[in-house]
């Protein structure tokens, strides 16, 4: 479309989002995240906004233009992953009610225990005070209290951190005691907490080519009445932190980080035994003993999520991938992926990734 864009951080204007509206004077406008309208007795009201991800009152509203993420989806695969852990208890950590999608996934979250006649507790608004250690000292009674075993629901990978910081400084296990969920699935926070993060993975690009593409009928079609678009996750990356058998074997737990960070840098089933200071059979045994599997299957397992992630990113070579996920030839992926999916690499791209 030819379009310059420029991002603007409403918490660090000096002035009124109008007032910087009228200074850029752009052609439309996508607010993320926002509690933010125009004013009305702003000259610049009238222009195309599209909403993404924005608060309750936003996105209620009869006449705003809305992307927003499927909130719904995202609390039924968390809790589906908690579920699997036979938890007595299951808790909502929040970030704060201010913001429309914490909210909108602790009300589905704690909707759907009441139908199933489960237990749970809720943390809400833990930011209220403005910093990380008034959080935490909210935080760790709450922990404290929790019945065990207790599937956490936290609203976000950073919410979630926070709970795996305190729960390893006051020696609750994890998995064991608390098992735990985030929602954002950064592989650069979720793979390097200990133990790593089971986290839900919001289709972020999906919902901000959902909301660019609103905007430009906004802009082509002034007379365009209000759509309210909502986008779904792409799934649930599972990690240690839902992982029952992973409190077993120090061993076993050790490898199976190591597997999550190098999986796709080369990693072999032989680099992994050399760590059990066994033998090659007694490692493969105690490793299939407490997962049920053997190593070049975890191995495998984790180069395939890589495999689906890069396949949703449209701007992603095809012909990369296998390379980019560990695998030296490109033809024993596109077999393996066919065998395990029904489809090739391309027409998954084309099914899952419509622009």
């Amino acid at each position: 479309m030819g379009l310059h864009v420029e991002e603007i951080e409403v918490s660090r204007l000096e002035c009124p989002l109008d007032k910087a509206i009228e200074y850029w004077k752009p052609a439309g406008c996508i607010l993320e995240g926002s509690s933010n309208r125009l004013p009305e007795s702003s000259a610049y009201a009238a222009i195309p906004v599209v909403h993404l991800d924005p608060c309750d009152s936003i996105a209620a509203a009869p006449d705003a233009f809305t992307v927003t993420n499927d909130s719904k989806q995202i609390a039924d695969l968390a809790l589906t992953e908690l579920a699997k852990s036979e938890c007595v208890h299951f808790a909502f950590i929040g970030w704060t009610r201010r913001v429309g999608w914490s909210y909108r996934r602790e009300r589905r979250f704690c909707t759907r225990l009441d139908a199933l006649g489960r237990t749970y507790s809720v943390l809400r608004d833990p930011w209220t005070f403005g910093n990380k250690a008034d959080f935490a000292t909210r935080l760790r009674p709450f922990l404290a209290r929790l019945p065990r075993p207790c599937g956490i629901f936290a609203a976000n990978d950073d919410i979630a951190a926070a709970v795996l910081t305190l729960c390893r400084m006051d020696a609750i296990r994890v998995p064991g005691d608390m098992f735990v969920v985030g929602v954002d699935d950064n592989p650069s926070v979720c793979d390097n907490l200990s133990p790593s993060l089971s986290s839900v993975r919001p289709d972020f690009a999906g919902g901000g080519r959902m909301s660019m593409q609103l905007l430009a009928r906004r802009m082509e079609n002034k007379k365009l009445p209000p759509e309210k678009l909502v986008y779904a996750p792409l799934g649930l990356t599972t990690r240690l932190s839902t992982r029952r058998f992973a409190a077993h074997s120090k061993r076993v737990l050790a490898a199976l980080d190591r597997i999550r960070r190098e999986a796709c840098s080369g990693l072999k089933a032989a680099d992994i035994v050399k760590t059990f200071g066994t033998s090659e059979r007694l490692a493969e045994m105690e490793f299939k003993a407490v997962t049920g599997r053997r190593m070049t299957e975890e191995i495998t397992d984790v180069r395939f999520e890589k495999v689906i992630d890069l396949l949703s990113r449209p701007a992603q070579s095809i012909a990369s991938i296998a390379n980019l996920c560990g695998w030296g030839s490109d033809i024993y992926l596109k077999r393996l992926f066919k065998r395990r999916t029904g489809m090739t690499m391309r027409e998954w791209r084309t099914k899952h990734c419509r622009s």
